[in-house]
């Protein structure tokens, strides 16, 4: 009996970068080969999808995707993204619950990606240099303020908003950021604080505008001992974002149904070889379902 005998391998990809799906072709594959759990799928449509929306009035606010290298984060930033920039990826996604919540969202935005590399720009820069370029390649005309003229950039916000709005009345506008704690990771103690504020606001203007955010981070960045010095600025961010996280269980349902799957055979393969082992083993058959 060999290993192919016992279970369907379905290679994936080792690394997604987020901007990858910005290829219609990968997007479309990207939603096709995405595993979402159970759990998962109630995470995304009780705080994602909601906070996404803007139908329906609510306390909107920026969304951190919390998973470590390898956990699909980058996966599930471009599943959401694309969703939200075209609604035929539905189409493509095997969660039928999934596909009907999320269809509030579907095709309502125009999207900008963006990867943070190694720089030493501030993060006000970053974004509202990203969000200028795209602007300009979707055909808006805006330009914002720079991080020194303004007393806060909540105004600057609405301003963009505004000019994006004269072109795409009924669009919202969604920025994805990946590879976020990785950047406030290389601040220095004043340059992260300045940062988290203009974090902070980004969270805020979620609230009024049909601006949404969404990042993924490595860690949740709200009890990192890495910014326990920021406590206060930290609890502020936290007030205006809420958490999807990447649990290990996740994980795990990705490992099964993808690079572990079994037909009904197979399955009792496994049980019939295992059996034979459990005398020896007392937690084996309790366990039996795992394998």
């Amino acid at each position: 009996m060999k290993y192919k005998d016992l279970i369907q391998f379905d290679p994936i990809e080792t690394i997604i970068q987020l901007r990858d799906a910005n290829k219609t072709d990968v997007a479309h594959n990207l939603v096709h080969t995405y595993v979402v759990s159970k759990q998962m799928a109630e995470r995304i449509s009780d705080i994602a999808i909601p906070n996404l929306q803007y139908d329906e009035p609510r306390d909107n606010k920026g969304i951190l995707v919390v998973g470590n290298y390898g956990t699909g984060k980058s996966h599930l930033l471009s599943i959401i993204s694309s969703i939200a920039e075209d609604a035929s990826y539905l189409d493509d996604l095997h969660h039928d619950e999934l596909r009907g919540k999320a269809r509030p969202i579907a095709g309502r935005f125009q999207v900008c990606r963006l990867e943070i590399g190694a720089t030493t720009m501030n993060l006000h820069d970053i974004v509202c240099n990203a969000i200028s370029d795209h602007f300009e390649k979707i055909g808006i005309s805006f330009k914002f303020p720079q991080m020194s003229a303004a007393s806060n950039n909540k105004s600057a916000f609405e301003d963009m908003m505004a000019a994006f709005e004269r072109v795409y009345p009924d669009k919202g506008y969604l920025l994805v950021v990946d590879e976020l704690l990785d950047y406030l990771r290389t601040r220095k103690d004043h340059e992260l604080i300045l940062d988290l504020n203009f974090l902070r606001e980004i969270g805020e203007v979620c609230k009024n505008l049909r601006f949404r955010f969404i990042a993924g981070v490595q860690e949740a960045i709200f009890e990192s001992p890495r910014f326990s010095f920021a406590a206060d600025s930290l609890h502020r961010v936290k007030d205006r974002f809420e958490q999807v996280i990447i649990a290990r269980n996740d994980v795990k349902f990705v490992v099964a149904e993808r690079l572990l799957k079994k037909n009904a055979e197979q399955q009792h393969l496994v049980r019939e070889h295992l059996e034979k082992f459990s005398k020896f083993f007392s937690s084996l058959s309790e366990r039996m379902e795992e394998f």
